[in-house]
């Protein structure tokens, strides 16, 4: 486990993210940049059944991590342009289950989405929280399977 705080109770909010490693950002954007982005990058996107969006992970080799283009639909037709949320790699449901429970005992962060399969290579399986202080947060269980 990558998390060694988790056990701890007085942990603050930063401590919790400083030792995951982000698998990307997620960044809303107009359905009519799809076409641009797919020949700048040379990736295709990819459909997402469960949010009813697109999406398209490209290398930024500049900021050295994924970015991941959502269109503006489905879930995130109500989204604004631009950033939207960072991804962490965990690596277990047990995990998972753990930063839950601190977030919901330090009363900082609310789950929106129950873990769910993600339709990419880039992530396996996915959950969504609203963290105080850092907004959308994904987080991408490595090692777990539906």
């Amino acid at each position: 486990m990558r998390l060694g705080l988790l056990g701890k109770t007085d942990v603050m909010i930063e401590d919790l993210f400083d030792d995951l490693e982000v698998n990307h950002i997620g960044i809303i954007i107009p359905l009519n940049m799809r076409e641009s982005i797919e020949r700048e990058s040379g990736n295709r996107f990819v459909e997402d059944k469960i949010q009813g969006v697109s999406v398209c992970f490209v290398w930024d080799d500049h900021l050295k991590i994924h970015k991941e283009y959502i269109t503006k639909e489905g879930r995130a037709a109500g989204y604004r342009l631009g950033f939207n949320h960072v991804c962490y790699d965990i690596d277990s449901k047990d995990e998972l289950k753990r930063l839950h429970n601190i977030f919901l005992k330090k009363r900082i962060g609310i789950r929106l989405t129950l873990p769910e399969a993600s339709p990419t290579q880039q992530c396996n399986i996915v959950s969504f929280y609203k963290i105080v202080g850092l907004g959308i947060v994904e987080f991408n269980i490595v090692n777990s399977y539906v």
